[in-house]
């Protein structure tokens, strides 16, 4: 159901809305066109014989009664949300609705000065009881700088167990660490397993044809030295492609189209983090050089400002001597 408020809304955000705009509108709120279409003509009727709205044509205008007819509707709206709201006991737990509302009141009070006398007049609160809330809000803040202190803790904690983590690295990224990666899981063979497809049986998949692998039931095994070639190959994988998983030792790995996601525990994953951050820094302060030779150095003029040193004259004694 759209009520007469609703309706008179849309009308004054859209000066010169036709019917069957204003219908497409509607409709969503009733069960079928019929009934929408119904209601929409009631409403209609009521406002125009009001002087409410005004037909020109299939134009439909908001009149200056049907303007302040609204702001006395939106005017009690408001207020009687603000009541609602003041009236929750958690309230300071989800502050935010009774913000928004305040801040309401407030932007359309400096326009319509009778907004505020109706509120002064209509609220079920006082300002000491928003004090309240206030009060109530600050230590929900404390609870919660305590509780982020406290988690903050137990993480540390936990990684310092050797819990299981995880580090997420683009392909570029997961390429530069890739020795890192070998040398912390200690392994050397890669076993994969796709979730969808049995590599066993697909050798010639694009991601494993033409390498050196050993068939291990619904598992692919391959030289770990062989992992960069499957990097590679990834950003190549078909828009359907989502990953595969790839197991070295502790380690194991989500390959993606755009991603690598590193699982295993805490102390190995953090090793491989720090070397990652290490090789994004030294990357962005020593870009690559060209692998073709740089060409020569121009060799340089004379500055047309310098003035040249005046040579001496011969004297014609030395040339006879």
């Amino acid at each position: 159901m759209t009520s007469k408020t609703s309706i008179l809304l849309i009308i004054q955000q859209s000066p010169g809305i036709d019917y069957q705009a204003l219908l497409a509108k509607v409709a969503p709120n009733y069960a079928n066109l019929n009934s929408a279409r119904a209601a929409l003509s009631r409403v209609l009727k009521d406002a125009v014989s009001f002087g409410m709205v005004n037909r020109q044509d299939h134009q439909l205008f908001l009149t200056d009664k049907g303007m302040a007819g609204l702001k006395v509707k939106m005017h009690d709206k408001l207020i009687l949300k603000l009541n609602q709201l003041m009236k929750i006991r958690s309230v300071s737990a989800n502050p935010d609705p009774l913000v928004q509302h305040l801040s309401v009141l407030l932007e359309r009070g400096k326009m319509d000065p009778r907004l505020l006398d109706n509120a002064r007049a209509s609220v079920n609160f006082s300002v000491t009881d928003l004090d309240k809330v206030h009060v109530g809000l600050m230590e929900n803040i404390r609870h919660l700088s305590y509780v982020e202190k406290t988690l903050e803790t137990q993480i540390r904690a936990l990684r310092e167990m050797n819990f299981p983590s995880a580090h997420v690295q683009t392909i570029p990224d997961a390429t530069r660490t890739l020795s890192t990666l070998v040398s912390l899981s200690g392994a050397e063979e890669v076993q994969l397993e796709h979730p969808n497809l049995d590599l066993s049986q697909n050798l010639s998949h694009s991601l494993i044809a033409g390498l050196s692998t050993s068939p291990k039931g619904s598992r692919v095994g391959i030289p770990v030295h062989q992992l960069s070639e499957i990097l590679s190959r990834l950003p190549n994988q078909e828009a359907t492609f989502t990953h595969m998983r790839a197991y070295m030792g502790m380690l194991t790995l989500e390959l993606g189209r755009e991603n690598v996601v590193v699982r295993g525990p805490s102390q190995l994953v953090e090793k491989l983090r720090k070397e990652s951050d290490i090789t994004m820094v030294e990357g962005a302060q020593n870009p690559l050089l060209p692998a073709h030779p740089l060409p020569p150095l121009p060799i340089p003029l004379q500055n047309p400002d310098e003035e040249k040193e005046p040579s001496m004259p011969r004297n014609p004694s030395d040339s006879n001597e």
